[in-house]
């Protein structure tokens, strides 16, 4: 009896009733229970592997592209906008020059003269508690 122990699983045996037969001791190189000329099990294709991988890289790639191209175009909308803002806000600050100008009194004094009309004279108060008229139609009080 050996002190060593191979941990290995022995490959499943067709026929045979699996003592004696005179099975040489399996080779380094080999697996138990095979022989010479088999072919070995081959490793998974890794060419799917990388064809995977590089296809998910050239997604990520185009999408970034497309992100960034979105991001772009939203740049420009807002740098549009905003030159728009300036524009209009420089409008509305004329138009409100514009309306202050027009309702200066002075301005609307000297139109209404032009027209035709003339400045009133000052108006008279009556009390009603007193029964007094005050104000005087020549004096301005």
């Amino acid at each position: 009896m050996s002190t060593r122990t191979d941990t290995r699983r022995a490959p499943a045996r067709k026929g045979g009733s699996g003592k004696g037969g005179g099975a040489a001791p399996a080779s380094p190189g080999r697996a138990p229970g095979r022989k010479a000329g088999a072919p070995r099990a081959r490793p998974a294709p890794r060419i799917p592997f990388v064809l995977l991988v590089l296809c998910l890289l050239g997604g990520a790639l185009v999408a970034l592209l497309v992100l960034r191209s979105v991001v772009a175009q939203e740049a420009f909308t807002i740098a549009s906008l905003q030159a728009e803002n300036r524009e209009l806000a420089y409008e509305e600050q004329q138009r409100r020059n514009t309306v202050a100008g027009l309702e200066a009194s002075e301005r609307i004094a000297e139109e209404a003269e032009a027209m035709g009309m003339e400045q009133g004279e000052a108006p008279l108060f009556l009390d009603p508690e007193n029964g007094e008229i005050t104000g005087s139609a020549g004096s301005g009080e």
